[in-house]
């Protein structure tokens, strides 16, 4: 990357998942990378894991790998800088430096593909939490009580509206008023939730992200149509 204007000037795909032991994945991942910094005189190393980070760098869960615990950083030569964070914090900083947020000090991008994942940046830093964990909005379970009708409602948002599950069950359905249905039910369940999300933080600026939004444009569409009803303050 050209790190002036954020150009990709080569572009290497490295699998992540290439065996079924997540050990064997990291050293896999890390050879690779070693080896590429090394044929291009590369010192500073950027690592994003599709995990919670802590503000320490430490990986603490593993919803996609088994790295629990780990500091990814201590697996290089102390001759690399290394620094390791959440992807999506990651997609947040690209946005920043050479994307729509690039002149904004105060938006949101929100990252709609495997998983469900939002960063933050306001006042000239990336909001991380007391921890390090404020990237989730639909992944914890939501447990609803209408007592009017004495019915109680639990899901986990993200277990059905993520990208994983969205292509899950277009791949299964052929017809296409049945698909036209589903994305608009699920884009309008996914709209209220970042609709409350815009609520809480009060952005100047949101920035949608991730393969479900850039490689779907009617899904994109209805997203953002529905997204304005669920946002409280006609100012916004």
């Amino acid at each position: 990357v050209d790190i002036k204007s954020g150009k990709i000037l080569k572009k290497i795909s490295i699998p992540s998942k290439k065996n079924a032991n997540d050990k064997k994945n990291l050293d896999y991942i890390i050879s690779q990378t070693l080896s590429l910094a090394k044929n291009s005189s590369i010192k500073k190393i950027g690592i994003g894991v599709p995990e919670l980070i802590n503000n320490k760098g430490i990986i603490r869960g593993a919803y996609n790998f088994k790295w629990h615990n780990k500091n990814l950083a201590q697996y290089f030569p102390k001759s690399f800088h290394v620094k390791v964070d959440s992807d999506v914090r990651c997609h947040l900083r690209a946005e920043k430096f050479y994307g729509h947020g690039k002149k904004n000090n105060n938006f949101i991008y929100i990252n709609i593909g495997t998983g469900l994942s939002y960063s933050h940046f306001k006042n000239n830093t990336i909001y991380s939490g007391a921890n390090g964990f404020a990237i989730h909005f639909a992944s914890s379970k939501i447990s609803l009580y209408d007592p009017k009708n004495e019915k109680k409602v639990s899901l986990t948002p993200e277990d059905l509206y993520s990208g994983k599950a969205i292509m899950k069950y277009l791949k299964k359905t052929k017809t296409l008023k049945k698909r036209s249905k589903y994305l608009n039910n699920v884009s309008e369940s996914l709209a209220s939730l970042i609709g409350n999300l815009i609520n809480s933080v009060d952005p100047s600026l949101i920035v949608l992200g991730g393969g479900v939004v850039l490689n779907n444009a009617e899904f994109r569409k209805l997203l953002i149509r529905h997204t304005r009803k669920f946002i409280f303050c006609d100012d916004v």
